[in-house]
């Protein structure tokens, strides 16, 4: 909670340097108190629970692909010259706008078949879904 001086201005009363200064240092009190705050905690074996450091970058970018389950279909993913030095984590997830398509266009898995410092390929994998337009997030972060 913000400590605030309590200051009174009277009708009458001369507003003078340090008035107005005490009001402008009481309301940066007030923003600091209740602007929002970001905590982040990372677990895993070299950074243990409690630390709120990040030494990584995601990437990410968008690949359109229309499934179709008669043939192979997926997506390769170039990342520019130099920005992993070893094969990166990745993941894939899809993502529609179009609440018109049926479940049945969202039947399938998405695998990620190869990843190297310069690229990363997935392909959609399965049977009976059906043909529909869309778009798969992909990331990738350094591998630590």
């Amino acid at each position: 909670m913000a400590t605030l001086k309590s200051t009174n201005i009277n009708p009458g009363d001369p507003v003078t340097a340090d008035i107005i200064n005490n009001l402008v240092l009481d309301l940066n009190e007030l923003n600091k108190s209740t602007a929002a705050s970001f905590s982040l905690t990372l677990d895993n074996l070299t950074n243990p629970q409690g630390n709120t450091s990040v030494a990584q970058k995601v990437y990410s970018t968008t690949k359109t692909v229309t499934t179709n389950p008669s043939s192979k279909t997926g997506a390769t993913w170039k990342f520019p010259a130099g920005t992993f030095k070893s094969a990166p984590k990745c993941w894939v997830q899809v993502r529609s706008s179009d609440t018109s398509l049926s479940y049945k266009c969202f039947e399938f898995n998405v695998v990620i078949t190869a990843v190297s410092t310069e690229s990363m390929t997935f392909q959609i994998r399965g049977s009976g879904y059906t043909k529909a337009k869309l778009d798969f997030d992909c990331f990738a972060v350094e591998a630590s």
